[in-house]
């Protein structure tokens, strides 16, 4: 009895899967709700305490969801449990961004994007290297999707609050993170050689 269940539950997954990756929205809201709730406690238990009063759960869990979604049609099952083993690879490499995204938000919160473009600089050699580092940030910055460069911008260069931000953007506080997290990800690998 128990090895008909498994072998029919392995049997509807498959079909799932094989549905999901030809775009059927269904199928894949269906997989997700049966891993969602074992996906989210394992998040929970790898969160770093110090990560998670700054981001939720829920949000790696969104973002991995999404993540998965859009890599969809490209996911190749391996056994029976292969489709939530993929799940937890994508949640923990959200948990990683997440974490280097505040840690460069950190390092921004303690050196401002504009602190080493804008410091005082008497010598003309100095007043060069000022100058081309305001250029690099902001070829940097335009080189960003639009979204992500608009928010670093406002919370940044602009210093509006994050609900401020979020009203111009008309998004999400969450997402306005999400936005500059990413944004200041980018931004320290594109001008980290400079700056």
């Amino acid at each position: 009895m128990l090895k008909s269940f498994v072998s029919r539950t392995m049997t509807d997954t498959a079909h799932l899967i094989l549905s999901a990756r030809d775009g059927d929205r269904g199928a894949l809201e269906s997989l997700y709700s049966r891993h969602q709730g074992r996906l989210l406690n394992l998040i929970r238990a790898r969160m770093e305490p110090w990560l998670a009063q700054r981001v939720s759960p829920e949000d790696i869990l969104q973002e991995t969801l999404l993540e998965s979604a859009r890599k969809m049609a490209g996911f190749e099952p391996q056994g029976p449990s292969s489709f939530y083993r993929w799940l937890v690879e994508i949640a923990r490499f959200k948990l990683s961004e997440a974490a280097r995204a505040h840690r460069a938000i950190k390092r921004t919160a303690e050196n401002p994007l504009t602190d080493s473009v804008a410091a005082a600089q008497t010598s003309p050699s100095g007043r060069v290297a000022r100058s081309e580092q305001v250029a690099l940030l902001h070829r940097a910055l335009a080189a960003l999707p639009e979204r992500r460069a608009e928010a670093v911008r406002l919370r940044y260069l602009e210093g509006l609050t994050v609900a401020e931000t979020s009203e111009r953007l008309g998004c999400s506080g969450a997402a306005v993170k999400a936005l500059v997290a990413r944004g200041l990800l980018e931004l320290a690998r594109k001008t980290s050689p400079v700056l």
